[in-house]
């Protein structure tokens, strides 16, 4: 969890996504991310850090799928335009994880 929690950091303060093939292939892992993700981001949350897994998006259509809107619902973030839901979340785990100059 650590190397997942610290690949995702890097690409959330580089402003960046990173989709689940390259995930899984960055950290040699096979099979459903999912529940990873998504024990990441409630860990995250909770600790006022945000929603992690916004960063891991679908090849096809370079988004998160619905799970994560669900999850960022269930959060307490207003997801009726969920493009701007998911931008605004980038943006402060962005903010939050910058590198320091």
């Amino acid at each position: 969890m650590d190397l997942l929690r610290a690949l995702l950091v890097g690409v959330a303060g580089r402003g960046e996504t990173i989709t689940y093939e390259q995930l899984r292939a960055e950290l040699g892992l096979e099979g459903d991310l999912v529940p990873l993700l998504r024990a990441l981001s409630e860990a995250e949350a909770d600790a006022g850090r945000g929603l992690l897994s916004a960063v891991v998006v679908r090849a096809d259509i370079g988004r998160p799928g619905p799970g994560w809107f669900r999850l960022a619902a269930e959060r307490g973030r207003d997801v009726a335009d969920r493009e701007r839901a998911w931008h605004a979340e980038r943006d402060r785990l962005r903010r939050e994880h910058a590198p320091s100059a």
